[in-house]
């Protein structure tokens, strides 16, 4: 990763101040870009962003085009662009305390502009002083400390100036008593769909319950909602809510029906791709967690092997799990 350019601008609602730098970053100034690098790879590979893609009447996209084409300096698309922001959430009911940065990097080729919005958090260090009476440490409180490079962010945006695309994330706030996506609906505005992190969670929940609403295994109908998830993504295909349920409960058609309804109704598209390595890989994966608070992590394929794994349905309702082919158990 390379960061070529970055300014921060401080936006207080609380207070209502808004400083907007006229000078970048120095990338070289006490740890200053190595910051910026940890939050910007930690950035590209979450799970829980959201790709957009700009509609054709998007002012955050004009600016953008007119920076691409030389008309517009960084800073000056960071001033647009941050005017944006800072005009939208003036409006929000609760008043925040941000510091918003800009930056243009590459990755693998790709140039990028990011927006992140930093929440200031109340943080205390000690303070050594000096009296009449002695030495005395005390406790000083700041107000306004970045995340850590190591926080989870929830308010950001990645937009490729090759093709426009979009990566965000974003948190609901209230403006008018209305719950809004400040960031992609009114900022960017864009149009965009589920994460590949909760299309996983939206397929999950739904097989679970179609499963227990017919009285059928829940455990074996996600494993198999997980298992042509995975092999989709490994040959990098589509696939649509009806294939999916036809995979999942192939024995019963009106499960079939009623879980493809249940995709549907979560807004899932009509063709369904799961990309993000990271959540493929949590898919390989299953837990299961027992009334009796046993818990078991099984790998996702064994799942569906009798020869290792098998649910057996007890007369007296109860449910037990075999485990085979055990050659060895490590205490962990």
């Amino acid at each position: 990763m390379i960061i070529k350019d970055a300014i921060l601008h401080i936006m207080d609602f609380a207070s209502d101040v808004c400083v907007f730098s006229e000078q970048q970053l120095d990338l070289s100034e006490n740890g200053t870009g190595e910051f910026i690098e940890k939050h910007l790879s930690r950035l590209i590979d979450d799970s829980a962003a959201k790709e957009g893609n700009f509609s054709d009447y998007s002012i955050f996209k004009q600016t953008l085009k007119k920076y691409a084409g030389g008309s517009m300096d960084f800073t000056s698309l960071s001033a647009a662009a941050g005017n944006l922001l800072y005009d939208q959430l003036s409006r929000a009911d609760e008043p925040e305390r941000i510091d918003v940065l800009f930056s243009r990097f590459s990755e693998e080729g790709a140039e990028y502009i990011a927006l992140i919005v930093f929440p200031n958090k109340t943080a205390y260090t000690h303070r050594v002083e000096k009296t009449g009476e002695g030495t005395a440490n005390k406790l000083v409180r700041y107000l306004t400390v970045l995340p850590a490079a190591t926080q989870k962010l929830s308010c950001y945006a990645l937009i490729r100036l090759d093709d426009w695309k979009i990566r965000f994330c974003d948190r609901k706030r209230l403006i008018n008593g209305e719950e809004i996506y400040v960031l992609p609906d009114r900022v960017l505005q864009c149009a965009y769909g589920q994460s590949d992190r909760d299309v996983v969670k939206i397929i999950r929940k739904a097989a679970g319950e179609t499963a227990e609403e017919f009285g059928a295994n829940s455990a074996v109908a996600v494993t198999r909602a997980k298992s042509r998830m995975i092999e989709n993504a490994e040959q990098n295909v589509p696939f649509t809510p009806d294939e999916l349920s036809n995979e999942v409960f192939a024995e019963n058609e009106v499960m079939k029906e009623a879980f493809a309804e249940k995709i549907r109704e979560a807004g899932m598209p009509a063709e369904i791709s799961v990309e993000n390595p990271k959540v493929v890989k949590s898919m390989r994966s299953h837990k299961l967690k027992t009334d009796t608070g046993i818990e078991i992590k099984i790998p996702t394929e064994y799942l569906q092997d009798n020869r290792y794994v098998e649910f057996i349905n007890n007369p007296d309702g109860t449910i037990s799990i075999a485990l085979k082919h055990i050659g060895k158990i490590v205490n962990r």
